[in-house]
């Protein structure tokens, strides 16, 4: 059983936040547990998924090191690679020769990504679990590389 205010992982939504465990009656005035789901992409959405007896695959988030493995599968997160630190970004010369700004070229690819969040339940599941696995990835990478700022914010203030 997850627990309130933890991330998970569904098939059918992607990273959510568990936002509350309620219950609701059935049909048959039966009580059943519920998890009150809040996909972390689609904020505007909530998912109501049984506790026990669910259909959907719900798990626990990957871990910092499997999500950095399979980083690289996805040529749309190289920008994240860059931007944590865990590639060298392009040199000098290399940035003066594009002619598409960096920024605007990340501003533009989170829209389009904003856009595929919205449009995802339209997509092969095939599609749609590429999509959900390459937000868990950024999802992983961008919350460790808080914590760790964190803590090294945490760190210098002790001194």
């Amino acid at each position: 059983m997850f627990e309130k205010k933890t991330y998970l992982y569904s098939e059918n939504m992607g990273v959510c936040f568990v936002e509350d465990i309620t219950k609701l009656v059935t049909a048959q005035k039966k009580e059943v547990l519920y998890y009150v789901l809040r996909p972390v992409y689609q904020k505007d959405k909530t998912g109501y998924i049984p506790v026990e007896n669910h259909s959907v695959e719900l798990r626990e988030l990957i871990s910092e090191e499997e999500a950095k493995k399979l980083l690289f599968s996805y040529s749309e997160l190289i920008g994240l690679a860059e931007e944590l630190g865990l590639v060298e970004k392009q040199d000098e010369e290399e940035e003066a020769l594009q002619t598409v700004d960096p920024a605007e070229e990340k501003e533009q690819e989170r829209k389009r990504l904003a856009i595929r969040y919205k449009m995802a339940d339209t997509l092969p599941f095939e599609e749609r679990s590429a999509l959900y696995q390459r937000g868990e990835i950024e999802f992983v990478l961008r919350r460790a590389f808080l914590q760790e700022e964190e803590g090294k914010k945490k760190r210098k203030k002790k001194t």
